[in-house]
C-alpha cells in the first residue's frame, strides 16, 4: 500500500451510517473494500474532490450494506488467543490444538493435530505468542514463494512477472503490491487454505500488470485463475484474530 492520509467519509443507506476509511493512491478509478470485521476502506485518485468521492460512496451504498451484512451473518467476531493449552489455532486452513510446555528454549512443533509450543515461561501468552509468530513466518516464506511460482507458471499473461515476495502482518488486507513490483502478503494468509493462498497471490500478481480494480483487471484475473470467485468467497470466511 503506498504512503497517503488517511480521511474518514460517511455513507448511509437504510438510516445507517457507515464510516469510511478513505486513501488517496496513483490510480484511476475508486475501489471500496469491506473487510471481514465489518470496516470499510476506499482508495481514491489522487486529485478526485471530495464531493466526487462522497457521490461515489454513496452510489454503492447499497453494495456496502449487503457486504456488511454478508460477513456480519456468516463471520461472527472470533475470540481474542489467550495462548494457553486446548484453545485452537488454525494452520493452512485446519484447526489445530495448542499445547504448551515448559523448555529451557522457545520452539514450536507440530504433531498429529496438535501445535505443540516450548518456552521457558508457559505462564506467559506474550512468549508463546512470539514463539507461534516465528513458527509461522518459517513456514509461510517456502509455502508463499512456492504458490507464487505455481501461480505465474499457470497463468501464460504473467510468465514475465518476476516478483520480489514480502510478508508482514497487515490489519485490513491479505496482501498489497508496489509499482516497483514488490508483493506484501500478510502472515494471517498462512492460517488459510492453499486455495485461498494462491487466490490472494494470483490477485496481486494480476496488479503488476493493471494497477486497479477496473473490468480490464477482472477479465485478467477470470483469464489466470477461473474460479477465483470461489477462491474469495471461502477466504472471506475466515476472521482471523
Amino acid at each position: 500500500m503506498r504512503d497517503s492520509l488517511t480521511k474518514t467519509m460517511d455513507v448511509e443507506y437504510g438510516g445507517r451510517k457507515v464510516a469510511v476509511a478513505l486513501d488517496y493512491g496513483k490510480r484511476e478509478r475508486l475501489s471500496i473494500t469491506v473487510h471481514p470485521d465489518c470496516t470499510v476502506s476506499a482508495l481514491a485518485p489522487i486529485g478526485r474532490t471530495a464531493d466526487e468521492i462522497q457521490t461515489r460512496l454513496q452510489r454503492r451504498a447499497l453494495w456496502i450494506a449487503k457486504q456488511m451484512r454478508h460477513f456480519e451473518r456468516f463471520s461472527p467476531l472470533p475470540v481474542e488467543k489467550r495462548y494457553m493449552s486446548g484453545e485452537t489455532h488454525l494452520y493452512l486452513g485446519r484447526q489445530y490444538r495448542l499445547r504448551v510446555h515448559r523448555s529451557d528454549h522457545a520452539s514450536v512443533k507440530m504433531a498429529g493435530r496438535f501445535i505443540n509450543a516450548f518456552v521457558p515461561e508457559p505462564a506467559d501468552p506474550s512468549a508463546i505468542a512470539a514463539a507461534l509468530d516465528e513458527w509461522y513466518r518459517a513456514h509461510a516464506a517456502p509455502i508463499f514463494e512456492d504458490r507464487t511460482q505455481r501461480c505465474i507458471s499457470s497463468a501464460k499473461a504473467l510468465r514475465s512477472v518476476v516478483p520480489a515476495i514480502r510478508i508482514r502482518r497487515m490489519r485490513k488486507r491479505w496482501g498489497s503490491c508496489t509499482s516497483a513490483g514488490t508483493v506484501t502478503l500478510n502472515l494471517e494468509l498462512i492460517k488459510t487454505p492453499t486455495d485461498c493462498i494462491e487466490y490472494v497471490i494470483m490477485h496481486e500478481l494480476c496488479h503488476l500488470r493493471i494497477h486497479d480494480h477496473s473490468p480490464a483487471f477482472y477479465r485478467l484475473l477470470g483469464r489466470c485463475m477461473p474460479d477465483w470467485r470461489q477462491r474469495k468467497e471461502r477466504l472471506d470466511s475466515f476472521v482471523l484474530v
